[in-house]
């Protein structure tokens, strides 16, 4: 545990896996480097559980929630944070 709130996760697809379950997720830049966070909480440690289990998620919505992660992670890295806003599940919208 990170300070005994969130969890760092180094990969994408674990945190695509929590995204899809619906569990928010912070994206920290540290240095190059993008970090997702998640709550260090049971629900999280459950769906990792699951995640390394190899449960069966539907593909292409599983697909679909790991391109809007990364989308959001290059905008992170690139420094074009403060222009995203999160609308929910890990959709995001350009704010004009």
């Amino acid at each position: 545990m990170a300070n005994g709130k969130f969890l760092p996760l180094y990969d994408i697809y674990p945190a695509a896996f929590l995204e899809y379950h619906d569990v928010q997720l912070n994206l920290t830049k540290q240095g190059s480097r993008v970090v997702f966070e998640a709550p260090a909480n049971e629900e999280t440690y459950k769906l990792l559980r699951e995640y390394q289990n190899n449960n069966l998620i539907p593909l292409l919505d599983y697909v679909a929630v790991l391109r809007r992660l990364r989308a959001r992670m290059l905008e992170a890295r690139d420094g074009n944070e403060k222009r995203v806003r999160e609308t929910g599940n890990g959709q995001n919208r350009r704010m004009e």
